[in-house]
Parts: C-alpha cells; sequence; structure tokens
C-alpha cells in the first residue's frame, strides 16, 4: 500500500472516529431568552394615606420555566413593615420583605425601600406569577392588613 494510501486511510478513520465521537456526546440544552420587561407597579393604602408602593420590572423567559424580576418595595406609612408574597401558578411560594436599606427614586422622598432582584426558576411551566402586597393600618385602635394583588400571565404559553 503506498504512503498516500495509508495518509487517506487514516484521515478518513480518524474522521469517522470524530464523527462517531459527536454522535455520542450530549447536546448543550438551548439557553432560554428573556422576553421584554413588564412593568410592575402597584400600591396600599388606608385612612387616606399612601401605606406602601411597589415598582419594578418582570420577565418570563421564553423556554416557560423561569422568571426574572425587580421589584423596589417602599414603606410609606404602613404600621407594620409591608412584604409581598409571591405566588406561581397560583401556588404560595415565598414572601419579599421590607427592610428599609436603600434609598431609591421610586420611593417619595425621605422614604426607605429595600430593592428585590433574582431569576427564580421552577420545575415546571410558567403559565402566570402573582404578586400580593400587604401592608397595614392602625387607625382608632383597629388593626386592618391592606393588599393589592396583580397577576402576570406568561405571554410564551
Amino acid at each position: 500500500m503506498s504512503v498516500i494510501r495509508r495518509q487517506h486511510a487514516a484521515r478518513s478513520l480518524t474522521v469517522a472516529l470524530l464523527m462517531a465521537v459527536a454522535a455520542l456526546l450530549p447536546l448543550s440544552p438551548a439557553h432560554a431568552a428573556y422576553g421584554p420587561p413588564q412593568p410592575i407597579s402597584m400600591g396600599t393604602s388606608g385612612g387616606g394615606q399612601i401605606l406602601a408602593l411597589a415598582d419594578g420590572t418582570l420577565q418570563f423567559d421564553d423556554g416557560n420555566t423561569k422568571f426574572l424580576y425587580y421589584i423596589e418595595l417602599c414603606r410609606v406609612s404602613s404600621f407594620s413593615a409591608p412584604y409581598i408574597k409571591v405566588y406561581v401558578n397560583g401556588v404560595y411560594q415565598y414572601s419579599l420583605y421590607w427592610e428599609g436599606n436603600t434609598t431609591t427614586s421610586r420611593c417619595p422622598a425621605g422614604y426607605r425601600s429595600t430593592i428585590h432582584s433574582a431569576e427564580s426558576s421552577h420545575g415546571g411551566t410558567v403559565a402566570n406569577v402573582t404578586f400580593t402586597l400587604v401592608s397595614s393600618d392602625f387607625i382608632n385602635n383597629v388593626y386592618r392588613e391592606r393588599t393589592r394583588t396583580v397577576t402576570y400571565d406568561n405571554p410564551y404559553n
């Protein structure tokens, strides 16, 4: 066998082996892209006063399994510290609490806020996300919780 034929045979064998190895390797999962931000804006009031505000954005991924949020939670005159309950597909997941550790432009002058920002992944399809802002007032010796709820449907399903 000539040298040229042996080199050609060796190259052919190498190419065939590389193709076989590549076929056996698992494909990398596709990276989901986030859609445009949807505005989050809600507030609670009681006794003629603003109690708490929540402003920010929510983005769903086109893979239907996670979302990204950025929320500034502001305590204005809530009796107790406000918080936000987060529900996915109608099921409670976790709460975001006001800690008053920053000042933001979305909070009225002189009031403190807390910024919450995270990517939230779930084992299944995310059909919708609900945020419930919970605050309170204390008027005439009566404590009342005041809530505001907004639900965002995932545009990708």
